[in-house]
């Protein structure tokens, strides 16, 4: 617990019991879940804490540059704790969205980005997961 504390202190974000839990929860879950998912699992500690709060703390980690918010168009927003350079695989079948190990390019040429401030790079690739592969093969026979 100490180690999330420090998190938010070294992001300047006030340590509340509500934000603690709220980063607890996404640190011990890789499937990115949605604010809702977060809130349920979030109630189960603190009973009390409202949809309300969960959300406005997943935004407070994100602004912070403390968590991920990957935005599938016509999705709900999902949220992940893995800040590193990694590539999202989200497959348009089930809506699951999985980390791949990538290392962004080392730098665009200044003339691409036309005086652009590149804050984050994010790679995101559609397609089928092996699972809807097999469902859609098997619609096919």
């Amino acid at each position: 617990m100490e180690n999330l504390v420090q998190k938010l202190r070294s992001r300047g974000i006030a340590v509340t019991p509500q934000r603690l839990t709220v980063l607890a929860v996404l640190e011990n879950r890789r499937d990115h879940p949605s604010a809702e998912k977060i809130f349920q699992e979030v109630r189960r500690q603190l009973p009390a804490i409202s949809f309300n709060t969960v959300y406005k703390t997943l935004e407070v980690l994100h602004q912070k540059g403390l968590v991920l918010k990957v935005n599938p168009l016509h999705e709900m927003a999902r949220y992940d704790c893995c800040t590193s350079p990694h590539a999202h695989l989200i497959c348009r079948g089930c809506h699951r969205i999985m980390d791949a190990d990538w290392e962004p390019p080392q730098a665009f040429p200044p003339e691409a980005l036309q005086g652009f401030f590149v804050e984050q790079q994010t790679l995101t690739l559609w397609g089928l997961c092996p699972d809807c592969q097999g469902q859609e093969n098997r619609k096919e026979d």
